[in-house]
């Protein structure tokens, strides 16, 4: 019987502790635990692009005729789920809910807490989801992008781009490209080399095939390519690299366009675009599936 009460006391420790702590998820850094501990429904945003990247990995994978699942340790769906709209492969949401139902050993009390707590978790996930999508479709269409920034911001991405200049090491590669490296760009005039030749890798969060021929993708960089984006970036493309490929690269052998949740290795030139004050590849002339 006392072991019994033990492992009762363990378990309900271990699912307090979960809750408490916000979602179970690894790479969350220290000001995200620290808003999620004082307020246990905040949502990191991180946790929203991973849960974003998921669950369109997910849907592709299901219109190609795979089978459906999430990855161990994410969570699990049923292939009916994937069919409606708002359906997540929500990480750590569905393995605290499947514990909840297979824990009888809970009073009543504790059981009714911790199920609003994952109730609410989920709407407010599903919430900053639909909030995101929003975000980036408006970032890579340009909605809110008709005037250049104030001439005080330019002075600080101006400033900005010189100590990335200085401190950007020179990439000599196969993957380069000789002459011009803008040609082809549509609004050549509006972009600052920073380095004429770039590798990023990451996932594609979003993409869209612009007026001007471009094919246009929004990238969520691995760790090591962040330096890649600048605070305009954060501001108005929720901390996204901008990706373009030009209608005449866009029939190169080793250009790929890309979907919704591939992660793509890609080459191009790093540029600012002035008027916006982010960051950009552009134009993109290798893109790779990793």
């Amino acid at each position: 019987m006392d072991i019994k009460r033990d492992s009762r006391r363990i378990t309900t420790l271990l699912l307090i502790m979960v809750f408490s702590g916000g979602l179970m998820l690894s790479n969350i850094g220290h000001n995200s635990i620290k808003a999620t501990s004082s307020n246990p429904i905040q949502i990191p945003n991180n946790l929203v692009k991973d849960t974003y990247l998921t669950y369109v990995k997910l849907k592709t994978s299901q219109d190609k005729g795979d089978k459906s699942k999430c990855d161990p340790g994410v969570g699990h769906l049923q292939k009916e789920d994937l069919q409606k709209d708002d359906a997540l492969c929500n990480p750590g949401l569905e393995n605290m809910k499947n514990k909840l139902a297979d824990d009888n050993k809970l009073d009543e009390k504790l059981v009714n807490k911790l199920s609003k707590n994952i109730e609410k978790k989920d709407t407010v996930l599903k919430d900053r989801l639909e909030k995101l999508k929003e975000r980036m479709e408006k970032a890579i269409s340009e909605e809110e992008e008709k005037e250049p920034i104030p001439l005080e911001e330019k002075k600080k991405v101006d400033a900005d781009d010189q100590k990335s200049v200085e401190e950007h090491e020179q990439v000599i590669s196969n993957n380069c490209r000789d002459g011009n490296v803008l040609d082809g760009a549509s609004n050549a005039e509006d972009l600052k080399v920073l380095a004429e030749c770039q590798e990023a890798v990451g996932d594609v969060m979003h993409t869209k095939k612009m007026d001007d021929g471009d094919y246009k993708f929004l990238l969520k960089l691995e760790d090591k390519y962040e330096f890649l984006v600048n605070d305009k970036n954060d501001e108005k493309t929720d901390g996204l690299l901008v990706v373009e490929v030009v209608p005449g690269d866009q029939d190169l052998q080793n250009v790929v366009l890309p979907e919704a949740g591939d992660k793509v290795h890609i080459w191009g030139a790093w540029v600012t675009d002035e008027p916006k004050g982010w960051h950009e590849i552009h134009p993109t002339w290798q893109v790779t599936k990793e």
